[in-house]
């Protein structure tokens, strides 16, 4: 199954205030999101070892053998891809290894991507994301259930575009800053909102991205006002000066200006062109 075609179904959230040290690997029936929000630790695959720390985020799929050595305190999301097995809602322990019987897997839909455990570290910026997951789920209320879901999706696609970016957090900084320029380049959004966003100091964030895209924030942002702008410009009938205020622009004069830098035209030219 692609991401963009599930339809999670939480069974169970909520914070383990410790994992003790495991006797053995066990495998659970459901798929598993770990995300270690206190103390230190390790994750043993196999013949892995992997350092767990504050903000260390883990996803395994259904019958993966792992276990703990460490106390912390952990978010532990279990979950379906689908909502075939939405009637069994009682989380099942995991087994150990030896024990793990596969037909009693809730459901068997995994997704292309991830076929070995993933392991994300630094995750910070799917903190508060997680925290209110745990807060509203409620299995009882068809609202938070679609909700819970929604957020599920939502970290899942951070997670794997994470690995598709390599694990380099820096890269995947630069995207995320990109995504959140699209989404509100209209609010032109300066340098130190951003970078409360993101929870840097805006000069780290400015910087970076500045010697990962080659353009500054305030450059970038420009450019997708202004990309905003030739679209009203093709497909409604606002007047030029409702599409300068309507992208973050102070006067039509300088939506005129900065137009004509970036395309080469006017607004108006550029709409009867079109």
């Amino acid at each position: 199954m692609e991401l963009k075609d599930c339809n999670p179904f939480v069974r169970a959230a909520q914070i383990q205030h410790a994992v003790l040290e495991g006797e053995g690997a066990r495998m659970a029936y459901d798929h598993r999101l770990f995300y270690i929000l206190e103390g230190e630790g390790s994750l043993i695959l196999q013949d892995e070892i992997h350092t767990l720390s504050p903000n260390v985020l883990l996803y395994f799929r259904p019958g993966v053998g792992y276990h703990f050595r460490g106390k912390m305190r952990v978010i532990v999301l279990n979950f379906d891809l689908t909502r075939d097995a939405s009637h069994r809602t009682q989380p099942v322990c995991p087994p150990p290894a030896a024990a793990f019987d596969p037909s009693m897997c809730f459901d068997t839909t995994v997704l292309e991507e991830p076929a070995r455990p993933l392991i994300r570290p630094s995750s910070e910026d799917l903190r508060e994301d997680l925290l209110l997951l745990v807060r509203t789920f409620d299995p009882t209320d068809d609202l938070a259930d679609a909700l819970v879901s929604a957020l599920l999706k939502k970290l899942l696609a951070e997670l794997f575009l994470s690995q598709r970016h390599g694990q380099d957090p820096t890269e995947e900084l630069v995207e995320r800053v990109r995504r959140y320029i699209r989404l509100y380049a209209a609010e032109n959004p300066d340098n130190q909102r951003i970078g409360q966003e993101f929870g840097y100091h805006p000069v780290y964030i400015a910087t970076l991205f500045r010697e990962r895209t080659g353009m500054t924030l305030h450059h970038a942002i420009l450019e997708e006002r202004i990309h905003l702008a030739c679209q009203w410009l093709t497909r409604t009938d606002r007047s030029v000066e409702e599409i300068a205020y309507g992208t973050g622009f102070s006067s039509r004069s300088h939506f005129c200006t900065v137009f004509r830098e970036l395309t080469g035209t006017t607004p108006g030219a550029y709409r009867r062109k079109q």
